[in-house]
């Protein structure tokens, strides 16, 4: 067993964030008996706490411990790991799904149990909010006041306990918070600004939850609606020279049709078939730099019946035609 990230739109963006890091966070590293654990304190303020973890233990292991006092609320995003994790708080047992953030808060002397599976490289990202400052942001949405409201009241508590999927967008805000390299009040002021930005694209979803009709809600994607999308998308990326319909897919993926046109748009941020030519342009664009194929030759290489069928849809792609992206 090994590290497990799927193949979704933002697995270059994850393979970006945990690559070589920036030189500004504080990196704890360690290794013991029950296997290795890395910690990178990315950025500590009054208001926001940010750290990145990377662990992964020798055998099945259960971690036990009890909640201190709490100061934060936590914003927990879950890039590695196995498909679900699981919890108990108090007995009662919760799940994580990879690639999923959720917004929860534990009380002070919470009995609480985390179960990891052997050989598994864990990798997250968690925000930390003060309770204070969550206030203030939550004191216009109803959703957002009943949550703050249990905090108050030192229960446990959950904002989406579902979670939500971790959107292209939401993983390039993650990015620049990583990878920035400000220092004093410029690193303060920006990093500062984009978990603004973050809460703001989940709290706009909040405020789309409460507006939301019943017939509205039965458009979301269930996880294993994202499963086979990502399958999906996997199939595309490596058959570039395949031309489909929505038709074949929904039929050798088993989705339904509609779920996988709107699904995949909701998901990766771009339409089926627009997804799939821009990975052909960019596979051109390459071929066009750096070989000596003639036009006719990278048209029939990418699976286009004629040059002609090639060119016209790399002009609308790119907005010039092969022939002359080539010459200047």
């Amino acid at each position: 067993m090994g590290e497990r990230v799927p193949d979704s739109t933002i697995t270059k963006q994850i393979l970006d964030f945990f690559g070589e890091d920036n030189g500004h966070g504080v990196c704890e590293v360690y290794t013991n008996d029950l296997g290795h654990f890395e910690t990178l304190n990315l950025y500590h303020g009054d208001e926001f706490l940010v750290k990145e973890y990377r662990y992964s233990y020798k055998e099945d292991y259960i971690m036990k411990f009890r909640t201190e006092d709490v100061k934060y609320i936590e914003l927990a995003f879950f890039l590695g790991g196995t498909d679900v994790i699981q919890d108990s708080v108090n007995g009662k047992t919760g799940s994580y799904k990879l690639l999923h953030h959720y917004i929860y808060f534990t009380p002070e002397n919470a009995d609480i149990e985390i179960y990891f599976q052997k050989e598994i490289w864990y990798k997250n990202l968690d925000i930390y909010v003060s309770k204070d400052y969550f206030h203030q942001l939550a004191k216009d949405s109803p959703i957002l006041q009943n949550f703050i409201n249990k905090v108050d009241q030192q229960k446990p508590a959950s904002l989406f306990p579902h979670g939500l999927p971790i959107t292209p967008q939401m993983m390039s805000i993650l990015l620049e918070i990583k990878k920035c390299t400000l220092d004093g009040f410029y690193r303060d002021y920006f990093i500062k600004s984009k978990i603004l930005s973050l809460l703001l694209l989940i709290f706009e979803f909040a405020k789309g939850q409460e507006e939301e009709s019943p017939v509205k809600n039965k458009t979301s994607i269930s996880t294993p609606e994202i499963h086979k999308l990502m399958e999906v998308k996997e199939f595309i990326e490596g058959n570039l020279k395949s031309f489909y319909t929505i038709e074949q897919l929904s039929l050798q993926f088993g989705i339904n049709e509609f779920k996988l046109k709107k699904g995949f748009k909701e998901l990766f941020g771009d339409g089926l078939f627009h997804y799939a030519s821009k990975l052909r342009m960019k596979e051109a664009l390459y071929l066009l730099k750096n070989s000596d194929f003639s036009i006719k030759e990278i048209a029939y290489h990418l699976g286009y019946a004629s040059p002609s069928s090639f060119s016209v849809a790399f002009k609308n792609e790119v907005g010039v035609g092969p022939s002359y992206y080539r010459k200047n």
